[in-house]
């Protein structure tokens, strides 16, 4: 009996030994930051806004210079949780008009409920901008507790505009409370509590993280930061600490505040075990030009595919697994941490729809230096507009980058960049180079199929239905009959394969 209770005991220590060995992680996302705009990527004291603390955070690991995100807030957002485009989810736009169904569907998993089911708390403090409602708060999608917004936050500013009727908009709210209790109303979201709320999203995070250091149980904890969004407040405290106007003491607010996060991490001795993630949505938005942030060697603002949207910084920490000091050109998506870190804490996910990420484990954090993916695929709503292939980019659906330029058309032909040599995507060598459209467009196919086979999820939706992408330069119905082969041979195939 004794040693019985021994063995008993053994296991159930070696047991909690594993569940506590689980990586705690932590996710900062900023808000139309630049590629520009970090010290570290070129930007920094020669932006006006030195970034010491996130370029340290960068020193102390791998800091990758092509990680591709979507066109706006809400698909990177989405793209991250699910692991999938936003096009898939019916999370290509946010739309600001209130009471119309929108945002994730609760039939999409996301990373939070997969680490759940692993035995991490989760927590979000910031900006979700994948729904408005009940049943599509992050609390209704894998998160313990929030606080924070669900819209972007440029609606403070509404009331100011010429014509501005307060009668016809719901007042905005900053929202607070947990899976359990339900989230509720917390505070007005206007002018005046703008600049405070990074401050408050900073203090509750670093709250967390010391309880979370006294449970001993792994946590995952997102902080998608209202900085650098429009309009450009900075706290009080920040008001004029870099002498290069609003934005740039933004910058230098947003730069303490992430260091605070870290310092946290380090202060509740959870460095050796917590893995720290900072990536930006999308490039900088035109709205409040020229007081934004900077897209670096590249062109294109938030809502197009160029790479000063789709590409921007992200690094990630994690002592005594990362080299410290990598820098990677590899291609990486915004999809690719869902499958990753699902298979980081072996958790399981949905085999019943499509994924768009690859698991990345060897480039994040076992130091291969290579990545899983040799391109990504880009999307405006429904439409395919570009692929991004090795060092090329394709273009099926013309776009205005300008400052002024907000427009969409059609092209007589495809589009090409060598992104390496000509980075601001302006020479293109299309007609000279049309051997590389079959190569790059490899990565559409299975996309094509999956569509096909799974279906779409409409804006608003509660769950997937029959849908389509539109592919210009193909005609559907040509598409139909080539990817109905496709699976029709797939099936023979797995029948085949079930007889043996």
């Amino acid at each position: 009996m004794k040693r019985f209770s021994l063995l008993f005991f053994l296991y159930f220590i070696a047991n909690c030994a594993q569940a506590q060995a689980q990586p705690n992680i932590i996710f900062m996302l900023s808000d139309n930051l630049g590629y520009g705009d970090l010290g570290c990527y070129g930007g920094g004291i020669i932006r006006g806004a030195p970034t010491p603390n996130i370029d340290q955070l960068a020193s102390e690991g791998i800091r990758f210079t092509n990680f591709n995100v979507e066109s706006e807030c809400t698909p990177s957002r989405s793209a991250l949780m699910t692991g999938r485009y936003a096009v898939r989810s019916g999370t290509t736009r946010a739309v600001p008009i209130q009471g119309i169904p929108q945002g994730m569907a609760p039939w999409e998993v996301t990373i939070a409920e997969v680490l759940k089911e692993k035995g991490y708390q989760t927590a979000i403090f910031g900006k979700w901008h994948i729904g408005v409602e009940k049943g599509r708060f992050p609390t209704d999608q894998g998160f313990d507790e929030w606080w924070g917004i669900t819209n972007s936050t440029d609606v403070v500013s509404w009331p100011t505009r010429v014509g501005f009727d307060s009668t016809l908009i719901k007042p905005f709210n900053v929202l607070g409370g947990t899976a359990e209790t339900g989230v509720k109303p917390v505070m007005p979201y206007n002018l005046e509590a703008r600049p405070l709320m990074d401050e408050i999203i900073q203090e509750k995070s670093v709250a967390y993280i010391k309880k979370q250091a006294a449970s001993k149980k792994p946590f995952f904890l997102y902080i998608p930061w209202i900085a650098v969004h429009h309009p450009p407040i900075p706290h009080p405290d920040f008001k004029g600490k870099s002498g290069n106007g609003d934005f740039s003491d933004m910058m230098i607010e947003h730069d303490y505040r992430v260091g605070e996060v870290v310092k946290a991490v380090e202060a509740a001795g959870l460095s050796e075990n917590t893995i720290i993630v900072y990536a930006s949505d999308n490039g900088p938005d035109r709205a409040y030009f020229p007081d934004i942030g900077d897209t670096g060697p590249f062109r294109g603002y938030l809502g197009s595919v160029h790479e000063g949207s789709i590409r921007t910084p992200m690094m990630i920490r994690w002592p005594n697994k990362i080299k410290a000091g990598q820098v990677n050109n590899e291609i990486v998506s915004i999809t690719d941490f869902m499958p990753t870190l699902t298979n980081l804490v072996g958790g399981e996910i949905p085999k019943d729809r499509a994924y768009d990420g690859v698991n990345q484990a060897g480039l994040f954090f076992n130091n291969t230096g290579k990545s899983k993916r040799e391109g990504v695929l880009f999307f405006h709503d429904e439409t395919f507009v570009a692929a991004k292939w090795r060092q090329f980019k394709i273009y099926f659906q013309a776009e205005g980058v300008m400052q002024e330029e907000r427009t969409y058309g059609d092209l007589w032909a495809p589009q090409m960049y060598n992104i390496m040599q000509d980075p601001k995507e302006l020479h293109d060598i299309g007609l000279k180079n049309l051997w590389i459209v079959g190569p790059a467009l490899k990565q559409l196919v299975p996309f094509y199929a999956s569509v096909r086979q799974f279906g779409l999820v409409e804006s608003g939706a509660a769950k997937p239905g029959p849908g389509e992408v539109t592919i210009p330069f193909t005609k559907s119905s040509q598409l139909k009959e080539l990817f109905d082969e496709m699976l029709a041979q797939a099936k023979a195939r797995a029948m085949q394969k079930g007889k043996k």
